[in-house]
């Protein structure tokens, strides 16, 4: 059983894409008695649709604080950025494929003119040039991994698409949203959404880092464990309250790409001298990762969170089971420190090699001291890879255990899939899945 935020994010994205659907219709009753009305319709009304799903998916990557209460936490409104974002680029294709479909059925020439871009109807040319730019950076953005910095730049670039998507229909002579087309209302909601996703596009591209609230610290020291290593932060002020499990952005008072801000799970919180410290363990994967674990003490950095409801706070259920692959197991570490009494867990801690284990004697020695722990270390490169059979082999009492999974994409989704396979109902199954790329 989980403790959960009221999920009204997906009601709220439901709305925003039949409220073009109910407007278009009120407003000009169709008739549906032939097959070229029947793409035609179909086309328009997809666009419609797939416009509104991605004006609201503009407006979802401003990272707000109420996304925590609308996606019980903003790791599942990530989850539903991808989703909506998938969405609406399947309806924005339907559009012109439907439309073309209808033209294909009086003659084929007339289908091929019609997805042909001709600058001769500029806008028209400007709508096919904007689906084929945003089918490629829909592509690398869900599909394709990718750096972060590359993943930012391609958000924004489809943020400014969208925008010239609306420029397309505004000014070709058929679209449902041109300006003698009559339909008001369906325009004031299109564009009020475009507008709204404009107003966020410009905050989170230009003005996001002056009007967040970040907490201020300072780097106390870097703890290496071979590729991964673990920051210590000392508060500047107030320091930030958390569940175990959640993550945070983080941005380095510095220079190009330290100056960066980077999601990563709070892996413990502690002392240093005396002085509170916030804990991130970081693996060492790219450009950013690797100045981090060079970074000279006295850094000031800002964190902005905390973030997510991947937590054994918020999980109710006494009896869990906990599965971490390499770097994933920062936020066990976090949940192992807080465990309460009430609750008996088992950690899965796979690595590929005993020495990427890095945070087995930290967990061993919390084990130590909380009987209700089990730490189970598995090692891929003698064993293979973790399975839900090995685990159901292991532990016991599974009947209606909750299983909390963190780590590589592909590991949990395999697990996940595994554990549905042996009759694991769906909300016993938690991921922490806060990576936008």
């Amino acid at each position: 059983m989980r403790n959960r935020y009221t999920n009204l994010g997906w009601l709220i994205t439901i709305l925003v894409a039949i409220a073009p659907i109910g407007l278009w219709l009120a407003a000009m009753p169709s008739q549906w008695n032939t097959p070229k009305l029947v793409f035609d319709n179909i086309g328009r009304l997809a666009g419609l649709v797939g416009m509104s799903l991605f004006a609201w998916n503009v407006i979802l990557s401003a990272r707000l604080k109420i996304y925590n209460k609308l996606f019980m936490g903003l790791d599942n409104t990530y989850r539903a950025h991808h989703i909506i974002g998938s969405l609406a680029f399947i309806f924005l294709l339907i559009h012109p494929v439907a439309i073309a479909y209808r033209y294909f059925l009086s003659s084929p020439m007339t289908a091929f003119e019609f997805l042909k871009p001709s600058f001769a109807s500029p806008f028209s040319a400007l709508g096919t040039i904007t689906l084929f730019s945003m089918s490629a950076l829909m592509l690398v953005t869900l599909y394709v991994n990718v750096k972060y910095e590359r993943f930012v730049l391609a958000q924004r670039l489809l943020g400014l698409l969208l925008f010239f998507g609306g420029i397309h229909a505004i000014f070709v002579g058929s679209s449902d949203l041109g300006i003698n087309s009559g339909l008001l209302a369906l325009q004031v909601y299109i564009f009020g959404l475009i507008i709204l996703a404009g107003v966020v596009y410009v905050y989170r591209s230009i003005f996001h880092g002056n009007f967040s609230k970040y907490y201020e610290y300072s780097l106390a020291s870097v703890t290496s464990f071979g590729d991964i290593y673990e920051l210590n932060l000392t508060p500047v002020g107030k320091s930030m309250a958390f569940l175990p499990g959640q993550f945070a952005f983080i941005k380095a008072e510095a220079d190009r790409v330290l100056g960066q801000t980077h999601p990563f799970t709070m892996s413990g919180a502690g002392t240093d001298i005396g002085v509170p410290t916030l804990k991130f363990g970081i693996k060492t994967l790219g450009d950013y990762t690797k100045l981090m674990a060079k970074a000279k003490t006295g850094l000031k950095i800002k964190v902005d969170g905390p973030y997510g409801t991947f937590s054994n706070k918020v999980i109710l259920n006494h009896r869990q089971i906990w599965v971490a692959g390499g770097i994933g197991v920062t936020p066990f570490v976090a949940m192992a420190e807080a465990l309460e009494d009430s609750q008996r867990v088992d950690l899965y801690y796979s690595t590929k090699s005993t020495q990427e284990a890095a945070y087995l004697p930290k967990l061993k020695q919390i084990a130590k001291f909380k009987t209700n722990l089990n730490i189970i270390p598995f090692t891929s490169s003698i064993n293979g890879l973790l399975t839900a059979d090995y685990i159901f082999k292991t532990s016991s009492d599974l009947t209606d255990a909750t299983f909390m999974i963190c780590g590589p994409q592909s590991m949990m989704t395999s697990i996940k899939k595994q554990l549905r396979a042996r009759g694991v109902i769906k909300k016993n199954i938690n991921t922490e899945e806060f990576n936008l790329t």
